[in-house]
């Protein structure tokens, strides 16, 4: 959803593994409702198909590309 633009990080946190600065990495941060969001703007998503995919196996919105910008 990141990718097709549907979704957007208001906010991102490092978050640190171990005692070194090397073991670190940023976190993206979303908030509830634009995630939520998403669902009422794509009808066209079989959102129960995609919450089905298992562990593993290539998301179906793999295939869609991304709005022109």
């Amino acid at each position: 959803m990141v990718r097709l633009g549907w979704v957007r990080s208001p906010q991102s946190i490092e978050v640190r593994f171990g005692t070194s600065r090397a073991g670190a990495v940023d976190v993206a941060l979303y908030t509830a409702a634009s995630v939520e969001a998403v669902v009422a703007a794509h009808p066209e998503v079989d959102w129960e198909q995609l919450r089905a995919v298992g562990k593993g196996r290539q998301s179906p919105l793999a295939a869609l590309q991304p709005a022109p910008a």
